[in-house]
């Protein structure tokens, strides 16, 4: 399983890593300009102990100026002067001084050198000897100096070469130790930081896919584990948390159930009794008023014309014991419908629905289209109850002047549909827990494994729709 890693921490280990890098890049770059370091410092020693250029440039001079002297004494001892010679000698000292003058970097250098040139220009117009001898001196001390200030200069750059040379391994030594600490704390954050994050961050993972059976592992630093301590300890407390209300859950279905086969009791005791009284009152009661009115049947044949009192008298008892005899079969019908018994749930809501219609005036259409012959006795009484509560609620609140009913099968459901063109239900009154008919309807479908819904509109009246699994009857 693929998971998230934790991006803070990566970043901050990318971030040590890529320092890393680049200081070791750094460092080998470092390494190639120190060995391009190493090659100059060569090079400069070469030319601290090779003049060249300006010591040589200056070398050259004095050479000349010693070559021009020595012309001087040798055409004074012969007495006859080449000027060929000396005119070469000095045309060879001016490119050297030229030669030099394209070196000159310094103002001190810059400063000896004309000094030397006006030496020279001063010793090349002088005729005197002595003068000359005291020029050339002067000319060959400050050769001399420059000749020695170049060495120094030369001694100077080994020295500052030898410096860079060394600053630079130095800082490349640096870098270089500097990138294998960073490379080494990327490491040991990888090992203590990186890891027990992202190994919290996958227990945290998997309890957010519903696993609560993980736990994270307690390591790092400090903080990673105090938090991993304390999602364990949660983790523990939603467990006992979970165990509890799992336990408690079975205890509330255990009761529900126990409620509902209560219930169930209670209305199947109800139909039993219902239907006992009814066939009690059916039978003994209507026996008896049935024999009532045959007695005063036969006494009224028997009296005379002449008492017209005791005839009306016995008249009005027929006329009582008869609408009697309708009230109790009435009661005793809607104890319980015999047609319920006789007939089937198809022929008792048939009834039922012209009995409504005649009560309350309110047009009742019936379309059924089942064969309930095999239907379970406890399937047909409670979507016969359902619906003897549904036309109750609507000749009570509906406002109704149409009432549509639907008896079907879909499949293996049976399924009873009532749909008036009344006010329409509220929703909050669909729903509430109060309304005790309503609550009775849904128990009566939930008891037989069915389900109740009841919906309606402002003006678009109100539909009770009742579905059940369709159950053959148990034959004794």
């Amino acid at each position: 399983m693929s998971l998230p890693r934790v991006p803070g921490v990566r970043t901050a280990r990318k971030l040590l890593v890529g320092i890393g890098i680049g200081l070791a890049f750094i460092t080998l770059c470092s390494v190639a300009a120190l060995i391009s370091l190493a090659q100059l410092n060569a090079i400069v020693r070469h030319l601290a102990f090779d003049p060249v250029p300006g010591a040589a440039a200056i070398a050259s001079i004095a050479k000349d100026f010693n070559q021009y002297r020595v012309l001087e004494v040798s055409s004074s001892t012969a007495g006859e002067p080449s000027d060929a010679l000396f005119a070469r000698k000095a045309t060879d000292i001016k490119r050297d001084l030229k030669a030099y003058d394209d070196t000159i970097t310094q103002d001190d250098d810059r400063r000896r050198f004309t000094e030397l040139i006006a030496l020279w220009a001063n010793y090349a117009d002088l005729h005197d000897a002595t003068a000359a001898q005291k020029a050339s001196e002067e000319i060959d001390a400050l050769l001399v100096t420059m000749i020695e200030w170049n060495r120094q200069e030369g001694v100077r750059s080994i020295q500052n070469a030898d410096s860079a040379t060394r600053a630079a391994s130095v800082t490349v030594l640096s870098m270089l130790v500097a990138a294998l600490l960073l490379s080494a704390l990327a490491f040991h954050f990888n090992r203590t930081v990186e890891r027990p994050m992202n190994a919290l961050a996958e227990t945290a993972h998997a309890v957010a896919l519903g696993n609560l059976d993980v736990r994270a592992k307690v390591d790092g630093p400090l903080e990673v584990a105090t938090v991993a301590r304390e999602l364990n300890e949660m983790l523990e407390a939603r467990s006992r948390a979970d165990a509890e209300a799992r336990t408690l859950n079975a205890a509330l279905e255990e009761s529900r159930e126990l409620l509902q086969r209560l219930t169930a009791g209670l209305l199947l005791a109800r139909e039993e009794e219902r239907t006992t009284i009814a066939r009690e009152i059916h039978d003994v009661l209507g026996g008896t008023l049935t024999a009532l009115r045959m007695d005063v049947a036969w006494i009224g044949r028997r009296l005379p014309d002449d008492a017209p009192a005791t005839v009306a008298k016995l008249a009005a008892m027929a006329t009582l014991i008869d609408d009697t005899v309708v009230t109790v079969r009435r009661i005793a019908t809607e104890l319980r419908p015999g047609v319920l018994d006789d007939l089937g749930l198809a022929a008792a809501v048939e009834w039922q629905a012209q009995e409504f219609e005649q009560r309350t005036g309110i047009h009742c259409v019936l379309c059924a289209t089942v064969d309930d012959g095999a239907l379970d006795p406890l399937m047909s009484t409670a979507v016969f109850r359902i619906f003897q509560e549904s036309l109750t609620n609507i000749a009570r609140h509906s406002r109704a002047s149409r009432v549509a009913v639907t008896l079907t099968r879909l499949d293996s459901d049976l399924i009873l549909e009532v749909h008036d063109d009344g006010i329409g239900i509220a929703a909050a009154s669909a729903s509430s827990v109060r309304s005790i008919g309503l609550a009775g309807m849904r128990e009566r479908a939930q008891l037989v494994g069915g389900g109740f819904s009841i919906a309606g509109a402002a003006g678009s009246g109100t539909t009770v729709r009742v579905r059940i699994p369709w159950r053959h009857k148990v034959n004794a």
